[in-house]
């Protein structure tokens, strides 16, 4: 979007994390700890790799079934769930990265210029509804939409109706 906001009929973000104009990509995130506090991600784990070498070094962080299971995934079927647990790798957090801390990574001329549409997941339990919202009002005019019984993952646990209204909007942006 930054880099091609000519290319972006509308960006769609569904219950997941929406980055602001002008601030570091890490706001959210830190905005998101503030809120939930470090026991929040019950089993998950955060490690450092890379051994003794600082240049190698990095934080990854690995969400843990219980997690999974009651933050994330609870209201989806259990075969996906059982799925995600089995496939669930560590991923990089990217907290030292220059392009996670830089003031002017995503502008308000080009990344801001995309029109954006905020799906909340009514029933996400990780990603509260009303965090959802406060990530959409950081990006003045963002429409937003709700999925109501959805939790974090609409694709398994509403997924017809995500795809309906993903229609909805491709028929109104495109």
């Amino acid at each position: 979007m930054q880099a091609h906001p000519d290319r972006v009929a509308v960006a769609v973000f569904a219950s997941a994390a929406m980055p602001a104009a002008g601030k570091p990509l890490k706001f959210v995130s830190e905005q998101f700890a503030q809120e939930r506090g470090p026991g929040f991600f019950m089993d998950s784990v955060i490690e450092t790799t890379g051994g003794d070498d600082p240049e190698r070094a990095c934080k990854t962080f690995l969400l843990g079934p219980e997690y999974m299971a009651q933050r994330l995934y609870q209201l989806s079927p259990p075969e996906d769930l059982t799925l995600a647990t089995m496939l669930v790798r560590p991923s990089r957090q990217f907290v030292d990265d220059a392009a996670m801390n830089g003031e002017g990574v995503l502008t308000a001329e080009r990344y801001g210029a995309v029109s954006r549409v905020y799906i909340i997941a009514e029933e996400d339990v990780s990603w509260s509804p009303e965090f959802q919202r406060r990530m959409a009002s950081w990006n003045p005019g963002t429409e937003v939409r709700g999925l109501a019984g959805a939790d974090h993952m609409p694709m398994f646990s509403k997924p017809r109706e995500l795809s309906d209204l993903l229609v909805e909007i491709a028929d109104k942006y495109i």
